[in-house]
């Protein structure tokens, strides 16, 4: 069984096939009791626990083909990862730094993948990363609606129209300020990199958590061009001190991009209203 399911995780053509046949939901289940986990060169340990989770994981370590970080002007000490899954940004950052001691947040409204995301913070002894439930960038009150989608990868704040209902489920989840979450854990500390993948909430985000984006140097950004565009991504960072600066990857639905603040200077008036 656990030489199928790393054979399906390799292959984009069997893992369509066995999602048509619906065959993941056994293998979620087998993978749920007896996960797959691996060792990277660095000794960065990471687990996968659904048949999305490998094959992200292929592309991530072993591919290398989704982040690059050559472009961030300054070294790396400090993150924050909104729409983090399950955390394996985290693990994909920590092995190419070669560092157990950075700051940061993690970010989910999948209490699942928070859940896993939180297993490598306890597994690589990250004393200083924290992964918390709850949505980014909407009004910082109360509880919001979310759609769990049948895939990990896929759960979004605003489903898209025209996907069967039966794909997503719909849940209750606190809504989170990120930089009263920032501040409580590190005070005045900049944060020399927000990477984010939050399906369509990016221009909420940016509207909602300026105070929080005074404190940001680098922008690892993954938009969804049925949602927003890049030209409005661009609209709302360039008045925050933000450049594009480069195109990583882009197709007809997404792409992914960084943005370098024209100054960075740690921080200044950070909770300035």
């Amino acid at each position: 069984m656990r030489k199928l399911v790393l054979k399906m995780a390799g292959s984009s053509m069997l893992r369509k096939t066995v999602k048509a046949l619906r065959l993941h939901v056994p293998v979620n289940s087998w993978l749920h009791h007896f996960p797959v986990v691996k060792t990277l060169p660095s000794g960065i340990r990471y687990r996968a626990r659904r048949v999305e989770s490998l094959a992200l994981s292929a592309e991530m370590f072993d591919e290398n083909a989704l982040y690059d970080i050559t472009d961030s002007p300054a070294d790396i000490r400090t993150f924050a990862d909104l729409g983090c899954n399950v955390g394996y940004f985290t693990c994909w950052l920590c092995d190419r730094l070669k560092n157990t001691q950075l700051k940061g947040l993690m970010v989910d409204a999948n209490a699942e993948a928070v859940e896993d995301a939180q297993w490598h913070v306890e597994q690589n002894n990250l004393h200083d990363v924290y992964a918390l439930h709850g949505l980014a960038g909407l009004p910082k009150e109360g509880f919001k609606d979310f759609f769990l989608h049948t895939s990990n990868v896929c759960s979004t704040a605003t489903p898209e129209p025209g996907v069967s209902a039966d794909s997503w489920t719909r849940v209750q989840v606190p809504c989170l300020d990120i930089e009263d979450n920032w501040h409580k854990r590190f005070g005045d500390t900049p944060c020399d990199l927000l990477k984010m993948d939050i399906e369509g909430s990016e221009k909420e985000f940016f509207q909602n958590e300026t105070r929080f984006m005074r404190r940001v140097k680098t922008v690892l950004l993954e938009w969804h061009k049925c949602k927003v565009s890049l030209d409005e991504i661009v609209g709302l960072l360039s008045p925050q001190g933000f450049a594009l600066k480069k195109i990583l990857y882009q197709n007809e639905a997404a792409g992914t991009a960084i943005f370098v603040k024209n100054t960075v200077d740690a921080a200044p008036n950070v909770n300035k209203p």
